[in-house]
């Protein structure tokens, strides 16, 4: 049996796997902003295991992320209580067992490749569009690490000397900037669930479909998957990102342009994948 997390900021997940060796159902609850959150990770993995041994813990986690160490360095919109989480020394070292850690667009990018919609797919890119916006690669199956995580939320589409807004990473016309939910309610005045202006849609469906372009244009991805809050509104926007790319790439044939098929415990099965021999 193998313990999974899913840190959130705004809840947490947990579950373990169960008879075949998936996750089974996931207990929720809301993100602590004050207290010990290594033992608030450990008690919910405690509901869930109900006595039993773990064999490994595999945590989702959320950026910035300390790979190397396995720590969690100052997440935005986690309290300071995170900041620092030795995720060896508060869980690895209560149930005995190694810790396996990831952030979060990594492993759902893992997820959507193995057992999702990027499933068959060599390449996979997997875009998350929430109150931010960040990506994974997936090759052959495994994780495309380069020196620093991807920051796909930050490629430059509309530059500070054309007027583009400005970005909390201190830039300027960022995707995250221009298609994010944060971005979506500073520009459109509503939180995207709420929003229903079809040529607000329409812009955020062309600066994600430029995402696209230059996304396929640097790694000849087979399939770009999205997920994320945003997403929920899918429909009001991905004929236009489907447009821009066929009216932008010159590269054939085109990549797959899917939405994601898992649901809220997706980064769980992607760190899942973590796990040696899984």
């Amino acid at each position: 049996m193998n313990g999974l997390v899913d840190i959130g900021g705004t809840k947490c997940l947990v579950s373990v796997t169960g008879d075949g060796g998936l996750p089974g159902p996931p207990l929720v609850r809301p993100t602590p902003t004050s207290g010990d959150p290594g033992d608030f990770l450990a008690r919910m993995l405690d509901e869930v295991r109900d006595g039993a041994q773990l064999a490994a813990v595999a945590v989702s986690t959320p950026g910035p992320f300390d790979r190397g160490r396995r720590r969690l360095l100052n997440p935005p919109g986690l309290s300071k209580a995170w900041h620092g989480l030795d995720l060896p020394a508060t869980l690895g070292e209560r149930f005995g067992c190694p810790v396996f850690a990831e952030n979060d667009a990594n492993c759902a990018a893992l997820a959507e490749a193995r057992f999702g919609a990027g499933r068959g797919f060599r390449t996979v890119v997997y875009y998350t569009v929430s109150t931010g916006i960040g990506a994974g690669v997936v090759r052959d199956g495994n994780l495309v690490i380069a020196r620093h995580d991807t920051e796909a939320g930050h490629q430059v589409l509309w530059p500070a000397h054309l007027g583009g807004p400005s970005c909390h990473c201190g830039g300027h016309g960022c995707l995250e900037a221009l298609a994010s939910g944060n971005a979506i309610r500073r520009r459109f005045g509503k939180p995207a669930e709420e929003l229903d202006d079809p040529s607000a849609w329409a812009e955020v469906g062309r600066w994600l479909g430029l995402a696209v372009v230059n996304t396929v244009a640097l790694l000849d991805c087979d399939v770009v998957v999205f997920g994320g809050g945003v997403i929920n509104a899918w429909e009001r926007f991905d004929q236009e990102l489907r447009r821009t790319v066929r009216e932008s790439l010159f590269l054939q044939p085109l990549p797959e342009i899917r939405e994601a098929e898992l649901g809220v415990d997706r980064n769980a099965w992607g760190a899942l994948t973590l796990v040696p021999g899984v």
